[in-house]
């Protein structure tokens, strides 16, 4: 019974040591979006052959933001392309075989454009458009896509709850004036009488319309839509009569709400007849898989066939693929420094400056190669623009000649170019079966579906109610799922450079401390000198100041000596243990003297007995001594994030602080980079193990 109770009770402590490492591991496995259920899970979506992937596609053309390089600020747009635009709305993917489920899907491929003409003229708003395509994207984006649609839910509702209170006040305000306004006793009870109804039908409508307000989704619904247009249109607030208030009432009261009517009828009536319109099915689905590396370096290729500087990329492709656009623009830029004579840093300021022009130029319809008439062309459509006299001027300030102007323009464009082939190949999935007019299929960052259709406008699928998409996975996909987290743990921050930086630290801290300590220990245990004990005891008491205390005095020492942010600083102040000293000395006092003696007899001095007997003798301890330094140096943090500014010397884990923000922490990739950072110090504990409890057991025994 008491052995049973003694293993029950190890049970337990192991699964409490071990419980949070377990969960650790666990959690660099999970996606973004399951690390903080509860309740928690031991199962990730990352173990699945098979995933669904909410997705939303929204009518009109999708903007998606991304942070940008400074290089790619100058970079110029090239032309906008047919694009089908599905957000994913669910954790990122990177390959797999993907299914979009578009069959039965309607569309069209021309409209009437008189008709959509017709329709443009009745626009509560001001539209700019030149094809029908255009229109319909304008149309969306302004009414359910943009960045603030007119059905966004919330603020539908209060705008018109708050027209009904505004309406409501001044229906109020004009029941005290009918006594003073109205003189005709008729016409004033009348009038009375259609205020007081119109109050409590304003009041029902208020409450019909709040209720709206709870909703699933962020944007109204079509049918929600229609639902509130007919809670409006079963309130008639026309008045046939005639006073001097009506002209208020009108004004104040019936206009703000006709106004949101009529534009929510505009509304259905050009949704009506662009559902109408389409006239065609998709006859099967969209299913793409995943390219292989080489199969995107060969699209890429094949992109830039006609690239006048495709020899170039080949070449720079060989080198490195992932800085492959930052040294064409380097070398591109040092090409024209050497031809022209001119510094990079004119270069440099004249890019943003001509890549604004020829945007400028873009915008309207210029699309001349050559600078010099393109500034001509900009000339006359553009004398009176304020940005572009800026721009001009800004240019006019460098003196320099219309051939380096042109050779500067025509390198953006090329820049321009080879970034859009290059992210297009590299996010390019390969086709497995589709529609004729789906040409490509790319997925970005796994954030973001594109799909590159051809002669079948994008907006005439975009409204197709596409809630997921479906991925399956092979083995060695699933398997690259699962150890995804430590891949973009990996490249989040320049690992290699900290893992070099924390074994270098902790093997010099280590390999010194077990040198000094060793000298002291021998010193204090087999050397006779005066005071001998009492410096040792002085030594044990530095054990009992904390080590935060000494943080400051040892930062302003290392200042003084200007060691800031190098090696010196992680290493000299820590080759010194109390701790190894005492452990090694206690080892030490359990050697026969007898040994000493014999080893004197035959003329061997304290350095040689030291290193040849000593210590060879007291291997567990020692190595007990490196084992705990190493671990100790290993995990160092607050000292090395004080005396540290640059990354070229920081250690693991001050690197892990690099999954959190202001914003929140990423504990996924956090638990990732966590576990491939301690597993040396695991494996090196494995091995090790046995010293370590030989060391302890045996220190101080006689």
């Amino acid at each position: 019974m008491k052995k049973l109770i003694v293993y029950l009770l190890l049970i337990f402590g192991a699964v409490i040591m071990l419980g949070p490492f377990v969960w650790m591991v666990l959690t660099s496995f999970k996606a973004p979006s399951e690390v903080q259920q509860w309740p928690p899970k031991f199962y990730t979506k990352n173990f699945s052959f098979s995933r669904d992937v909410k997705v939303v596609l929204k009518p009109g053309v999708q903007k998606v933001s991304r942070g940008v390089s400074l290089r790619e600020a100058y970079a110029l747009k090239v032309k906008e392309e047919n694009l089908l635009t599905i957000t994913v709305n669910d954790d990122p993917f990177y390959r797999g075989t993907m299914t979009i489920p578009l069959k039965g899907a309607r569309y069209t491929t021309k409209v009437d454009e008189e008709r959509v003409r017709e329709i443009a003229s009745k626009a509560p708003f001001e539209l700019s458009w030149n094809t029908p395509e255009e229109f319909f994207e304008q149309f969306f984006i302004h009414y359910r896509s943009g960045a603030s649609p007119y059905f966004q839910r919330a603020t539908l509702i209060n705008e018109i709850s708050g027209a009904i209170e505004n309406s409501l006040r001044t229906i109020s305000q004009l029941e005290r004036f009918t006594e003073l306004r109205i003189k005709d006793d008729a016409e004033r009870e009348r009038f009375r009488l259609f205020l007081e109804a119109k109050k409590k039908e304003l009041s029902t409508l208020q409450e019909n319309v709040e209720k709206m307000k709870a909703g699933s989704t962020l944007i109204l619904s079509d049918n929600e839509i229609r639902d509130l247009y007919a809670i409006l249109k079963g309130v008639n607030l026309e008045y046939s009569g005639d006073n001097p208030l009506v002209s208020v009432y009108e004004n104040r009261v019936v206009l703000p709400i006709e106004g949101i009517k009529d534009n929510i009828s505009y509304y259905l009536e050009v949704n009506e007849f662009f559902q109408s319109a389409q006239n065609l099915t998709v006859e099967k689905n969209i299913v793409a898989r995943a390219m292989s590396e080489k199969e995107r370096e060969a699209l890429f290729l094949k992109k830039i066939e006609r690239f006048p500087d495709r020899k170039i990329v080949e070449k720079l492709l060989k080198e490195s693929k992932e800085n492959l656009l930052e040294n064409y623009v380097s070398l591109k830029e040092k090409e024209i420094s050497e031809k022209y004579h001119i510094d990079l840093l004119t270069i440099a300021t004249l890019k943003p400056v001509i890549s604004s022009l020829i945007s400028l130029a873009q915008e309207n319809g210029i699309e001349e190669e050559d600078f010099s008439t393109m500034m001509e062309k900009l000339d006359t459509v553009l004398f009176d623009s304020s940005t572009y006299r800026v721009l001009k001027s800004k240019l006019s300030q460098i003196d320099l000649s219309e051939d380096v102007l042109g050779a500067i323009a025509q390198y953006l464009r090329s820049v321009a170019v080879l970034r859009k082939a290059y992210e297009d190949a590299m996010s390019s999935w390969k086709i497995v079966d589709a529609p004729d007019f789906v040409k490509e299929v790319r997925v970005k960052n796994g954030e973001v579906i594109e799909i590159l259709l051809e002669g079948v406008p994008a907006v005439f699928l975009s409204d197709e109610p596409i809630k997921s998409v479906k991925l399956r996975f092979s083995f060695r996909e699933v398997l690259a799922n699962i150890f995804q987290n430590y891949v973009d743990a990996w490249n989040a921050a320049p690992f290699p450079r900290y893992y070099f930086n924390t074994f270098f630290v902790a093997s010099a801290t280590t390999i010194l401390e077990v040198i000094t300590a060793s000298l002291a220990a021998y010193a204090f245990s087999w050397m006779v000198f005066p005071g001998r004990d009492f410096i040792f005891g002085l030594f044990l008491a530095t054990m009992m100041i904390p080590g935060e205390v000494l943080l400051v005095p040892n930062f302003i020492t290392i200042s003084k000596l200007g060691w800031i942010d190098t090696y010196y600083a992680l290493i000299v102040p820590w080759i010194v243990s109390v701790f190894a000293i005492f452990l090694l000395r206690q080892h030490f006092l359990t050697i026969p003297k007898e040994l000493f003696d014999a080893a004197k007899i035959d003329g061997c001095s304290h350095w040689r007995f030291l290193w040849q007997i000593v210590v060879p003798l007291s291997r567990p301890a020692v190595i007990t001594s490196a084992l705990l330094k190493f671990v100790g140096s290993w995990n160092a943090f607050l000292w090395v994030l004080i005396v540290t500014n640059s990354e070229k010397y920081r250690t693991l884990p001050v690197g892990l602080q690099a999954f959190s923000s202001d914003v929140g922490t990423q504990y996924n990739l956090l638990m990732a980079a966590a576990t491939f950072s301690i597993l040396p110090v695991v494996i090196l504990f494995i091995f090790t193990q046995k010293y370590f409890i030989q060391g302890i057991a045996r220190t101080g025994l006689k």
